[in-house]
């Protein structure tokens, strides 16, 4: 009987230590960011998260993003691997050359697919990005906003 119940214990000890803690469980969460990105770094940026919200330029038909207040301190994101990135003009690495030139979607993102090495682009400043990043950092989704 004792050994049934140590057996028993051990089973249960074993299938505790296997489970993953709750906090590794909510890391794997997908998570949203609009704001500035720039280089930090090799193979990483800084962004300073910004309330993004999109709206109609003019009469235009075209919609792009604006970009207000603070959101929260700066977030620093490597892209060593992993990395889609999606830019706004037709050239990787270039900067966007403006309508009705640019490579977008119908909700102001860009749609030109381009490598991690073109992310290089923050050396010349700043970039206007949604980022969608686990809480693990093992994916990353940049794409680049239109700005009016």
């Amino acid at each position: 009987m004792r050994s049934a119940f140590l057996g028993a214990a051990t089973g249960l000890a074993v299938l505790l230590t296997i489970a993953p803690p709750a906090s590794a469980q909510s890391t794997t969460k997908t998570r949203v960011v609009y704001g500035w990105a720039v280089r930090s770094g090799n193979s990483a940026m800084t962004i300073v998260p910004r309330g993004a919200t999109r709206s109609q330029v003019g009469e235009s038909g075209l919609y792009a993003w604006d970009l207000r207040g603070r959101k929260g301190a700066p977030l620093t994101i490597r892209y060593t691997r992993g990395v889609d990135f999606r830019q706004v003009n037709r050239v990787c690495g270039r900067p966007s050359a403006g309508y009705p030139y640019d490579t977008h979607d119908g909700n102001a993102y860009g749609t030109r697919k381009c490598s991690s090495a073109h992310l290089g682009k923050l050396l010349k400043g700043r970039i206007p990005v949604r980022v969608e990043y686990t809480g693990t950092l093992v994916a990353v989704r940049v794409r680049e906003l239109v700005l009016p």
